[in-house]
């Protein structure tokens, strides 16, 4: 089992972050939960949410974070059981801010005592703010990668910037779809009327719901960003695509002129002009091509002036 408890003033957080069959059997040993949360736990979800029941609230959340090597935003599962006496966290992997609070509670007494002693609702008002603490940074990088590409859309626009570009992109829409369903979690704990969840924690969850708004806020500009830098980036490969249609255009005209000539002498017909001076022709032929040849350049050099 991957489970470990905190205990202080009768208040207990049991922490598992490793989840399997042999850590939710514990809780069906020692806690009544219903059996439908644990099916949860099992598959999965895509969506945050809370349930409501008699006696306990059970929680599914989804805490962003960045996988560094990949520069992709993802969600790491965590589901919370609150109660009147106790806190239970489980993850299917280790959430670094969680462990860290976790560590330090254990090592620090007081400290431990101090969170502990507040009631199970602080101890989900501590884990959620460590938690989503993260969530900045996942935005200070975002913002650093659209300023990135706004330079590189200045300089250049070959296929990667496009690639980045639906990157970031995805990024952020990721980002919102994981905000956003919590926001209201939130909001609905802030108001809450359970026995288990003092009055006057409504100012912490009211500060965490601002913290995600924040969040919320910013991706909404860049996602605006994003958008306008999608829009250019087309506008400026349009342009690119008609500037090679452009020299295609102009150099299937000049060589009309010799292929004409060589395609008229080319007939087997003896009444032609100097059809029996092939040195005249042939004259005639490289000077046309030559004119036609300096004439593209000419228009090639002032179009890139």
């Amino acid at each position: 089992m991957t489970h470990k408890i905190l205990e202080a003033k009768d208040i207990g957080w049991i922490h598992i972050n490793s989840v399997n069959e042999e850590d939710l059997e514990y809780l069906k040993q020692n806690f009544r939960f219903h059996h439908l949360d644990y099916d949860d736990i099992r598959a999965g979800t895509s969506l945050s949410k809370i349930d409501t029941y008699k006696h306990y609230l059970f929680f599914t959340f989804h805490i962003p974070v960045l996988r560094k090597e990949e520069k992709i935003v993802a969600g790491n599962e965590l589901y919370i059981f609150l109660n009147e006496k106790h806190i239970i966290t489980l993850t299917r992997d280790p959430i670094v801010s969680i462990e860290n609070l976790y560590e330090h509670m254990e090592k620090v007494n007081k400290f431990r005592t101090n969170v502990l002693s507040k009631g199970p609702a602080f101890m989900l008002y501590r884990i959620l703010m460590d938690a989503f603490r993260e969530t900045q940074s996942i935005i200070s990088f975002l913002t650093r990668e659209v300023s990135r590409l706004e330079e590189a859309i200045n300089h250049s626009h070959d296929k990667k910037i496009t690639v980045d570009l639906g990157k970031a992109r995805r990024n952020i829409l990721f980002l919102r779809h994981l905000i956003d369903p919590q926001r209201t979690i939130i909001s609905n704990l802030s108001v809450s009327k359970r026995q288990f969840i003092a009055e006057d924690l409504n100012v912490y969850f009211d500060d965490l719901r601002d913290s995600l708004d924040s969040v919320w806020s910013s991706s909404d500009n860049l996602k605006l960003f994003v958008d306008g830098l999608f829009d250019v980036n087309e506008a400026l490969l349009s342009h690119k695509t008609n500037d090679v249609i452009t020299l295609l255009t102009i150099i299937s005209a000049s060589i009309m002129v010799p292929t004409f000539i060589a395609g008229f002498y080319g007939m087997n017909v003896p009444w032609l002009p100097f059809a029996h001076r092939p040195e005249v022709v042939s004259f005639v032929f490289l000077f046309s091509l030559s004119v036609m040849l300096v004439t593209v350049l000419l228009i090639v050099k002032k179009h890139r002036s």
